[in-house]
């Protein structure tokens, strides 16, 4: 199934975004779960699914700092 065929009976949980986000900012960035999946969209393309343990992944690099430089 391609992310763009993704039907709202994929979604598990409600989307969430950033509780603090940039009023000028152009796209957000989105999560939700998914049956056996994490969804991730914004407002610039479909959404995509990645698994549980690839969202703890790059959560944790994130909390580490891993990409402050982009």
């Amino acid at each position: 199934m391609q992310p763009s065929s993704l039907a709202p009976a994929d979604v598990t949980s409600p989307w969430r975004r950033p509780s603090r986000m940039n009023r000028n900012a152009v796209d957000v960035v989105e999560v939700a779960r998914g049956e056996h999946r994490v969804l991730i969209r914004s407002s610039l393309g479909p959404p995509i699914r990645i698994t549980p343990q690839a969202w703890a992944d790059l959560v944790a690099a994130v909390k580490r700092g891993e990409y402050d430089d982009l």
